[in-house]
Order: C-alpha cells, then sequence, then structure tokens
C-alpha cells in the first residue's frame, strides 16, 4: 500500500552508492499536440541528483527537433524528496499519497508552467499482492520496476509557457515514483502505457519489450490496472500490437481484462512524438500521445517505451561479420 511517506526518501544502507529514488509525471495539451514530461532521479547516497524537462509539439522523429529539452546532471540532491526545488528551476511538492504539484521555470527563460496533479483513483503498489495478482511478475532487468514503485493515473491541470506561447493544461495522465538500490546500464526494456477512454475511465498497463529480426514486439503482460468512476481493478491479461517510424509508435492496438473479465479492445493514434534519449545515459524512452479510442469512447494520453541503449543495439544493429 502507497503512503505520503513514500514521496520521501525511504530507510537504506549509506554505503549503497547505487540507491535511487526518481519522481515522473507526463503531461499534454492534446488540441494542441503538445506532449511533455518532468523527471528527477536522486541518489541521496551520493548528494547528487539528475533531472530531465523535455516538451515537444508534433511528431519530431529526431531529438534536435524538440521544443524544450532541458537536461542537467549531477544536481544537488534534495534533503527531503517529498518537497523540494531544485538549481534547474524545478520545484515539487508531494500533498498526501494521491496528490502533488510540479512548476518549473528554465533558466532560459523558453519554458514555464505550474501543474497540479489529483489521481483519479488510489495509487497502485505492483508488489503488493492485495492490489496486484500478479505481484510475482519481474520486468527483466529493471531495477527501477522491481525494487520499490508507485504508479498512479490523475489529473493534471494548469497551465503552460512555451516559446512565448501559452497554454492551458487539462489532462488524465500517469506518473510514477520509484526507489530502490538501481544500476542503470542500458540491458532493459518495456513498454509504460498510460489509456485515458474519456468519463471516468482509464487503464495503466506495463510489458515487456523485445525485438523480432528487428522488429520490436510487445509482451508479456507484467502487471497494471483499470481505473472505473475513482475504483481501481487489477488487469490480468494484456496484449499489444504496434506500428512505428523510428522506433516511434504511430498506430496501437491494445486489449486487456480486467479481473471481473470485463474485456477492452482498444486503439490508439499517435498525434505528437519524439525520442527521450537523456532521461538517462544508459537509456532512451520513445514517448508517444496517442488518440485512443474503445466503442464510441475517446481519450488521450501516453506510450513511452523505455529501452536501454545497449539492448536497443543488441536487437538493431547490424551483426559483424566474422567469416
Amino acid at each position: 500500500m502507497i503512503t505520503f511517506d513514500d514521496f520521501k526518501y525511504h530507510p537504506c544502507d549509506p554505503a549503497d552508492d547505487s540507491w535511487t529514488e526518481t519522481v515522473f509525471m507526463i503531461f499534454s495539451v492534446p488540441e494542441a499536440g503538445i506532449s511533455g514530461n518532468l523527471y528527477v532521479l536522486s541518489r541521496p547516497n551520493l548528494g547528487v541528483c539528475h533531472s530531465s524537462i523535455e516538451i515537444h509539439r508534433g511528431i519530431c522523429l529526431e531529438p534536435w527537433k524538440i521544443h524544450h529539452n532541458d537536461t542537467q546532471m549531477h544536481l544537488r540532491a534534495p534533503e527531503d524528496f517529498s518537497d523540494f526545488t531544485l538549481a534547474n528551476g524545478l520545484r515539487f511538492k508531494a500533498e498526501n499519497a494521491r496528490d502533488c504539484s510540479f512548476a518549473y521555470e528554465a533558466l532560459d527563460g523558453n519554458c514555464a508552467l505550474e501543474l497540479d496533479y489529483r489521481a483519479v483513483c488510489d495509487p497502485f503498489d505492483p508488489h503488493d499482492p492485495a492490489e496486484n495478482p500478479l505481484a510475482a511478475s519481474k520486468v527483466e532487468g529493471y531495477d527501477g520496476w522491481n525494487n520499490g514503485h508507485m504508479d498512479s493515473k490523475g489529473q493534471i491541470t494548469g497551465w503552460l509557457r512555451l516559446r512565448g506561447h501559452d497554454y492551458q493544461v487539462n489532462c488524465i495522465d500517469g506518473m510514477d515514483k520509484s526507489w530502490g538500490p538501481r544500476l542503470d546500464w542500458g540491458n532493459q526494456g518495456a513498454t509504460w502505457i498510460q489509456i485515458d477512454l474519456g468519463e471516468g475511465l482509464g487503464a495503466f498497463l506495463v510489458l515487456g519489450l523485445g525485438f523480432e529480426n528487428k522488429e520490436v514486439v510487445y509482451g508479456p503482460f507484467k502487471f497494471g490496472f483499470l481505473a472505473i468512476d475513482g475504483e481501481r481493478r487489477a488487469i490480468v491479461k494484456a496484449t499489444m500490437r504496434a506500428q512505428r517510424t523510428s522506433m516511434l509508435v504511430m498506430r496501437a492496438v491494445i486489449s486487456f481484462e480486467d479481473d471481473r473479465g470485463n474485456t477492452y479492445d482498444v486503439t490508439g493514434t499517435t498525434i505528437a512524438a519524439a525520442p527521450w534519449y537523456n532521461f538517462n545515459p544508459s537509456s532512451a524512452a520513445f514517448q508517444t500521445l496517442m488518440r485512443w479510442e474503445c466503442g464510441d469512447r475517446v481519450g488521450y494520453s501516453h506510450i513511452a517505451d523505455f529501452s536501454g541503449l545497449g539492448f536497443l543495439s543488441q536487437g538493431l544493429a547490424d551483426r559483424f561479420d566474422d567469416a
């Protein structure tokens, strides 16, 4: 069960240099085709943290087309991870186990925002068997998911100023918090999916990610939940297929089943996308804002394919000819 204290630093061996705590939120302005995220990775025993703010509009196939990309390493780690301000201009404050707020003002003046996050259901602890019947399932090679973890779906409201243009933010999307020993060396891959279908219905899923003949394949399903009218239900089965351009999903088809036997078939079409190469030096995330459809329901939220750079090269790089 997730509590407010999970936003703080967790007890750990002070000699463990790999101990890591992260907070991440993804947001959008669908009517403007804007997709963005806010991320902090802290290593409190080393006294340093890394932060990335990435915002783009429309489909950006190359990283240099992203409209705001502020990534800074070796910032001083916050003393309190539930309430802090970083030297890059990012502020975060957790209010309780469900709700928090972010604010940011770029040092170059090109971007600013204030966003409030209000969970639409209780946050999800994937390692609690009472909440997740698949709690024993592991995400291969991904310490960040297999140690302490919280996943949440919420309504994000506020404003964004990007390159002199002002936007109102009002979307349903996701955030997470992680903690535990973590070695980031690029040997993993998984997909993080937030589905919004409007009118109090949405889902969150994590699936494995691999390669067959240099094509991305998704599975097996790891865990997830359905959010329906404020109630959270476990998802027990899910599959995903996708079409992509330059690793970015352009269309996705997802089917899933909750713990009551209800099934959902969802189709997503991409309206914004970009490769996020600097949330971690070992890895890349391919972030896509989707227009989701299920019957007559429509909503907007994200897919993020997280892949270690070493993992990508194993699946996609040409082989040496040893003959």
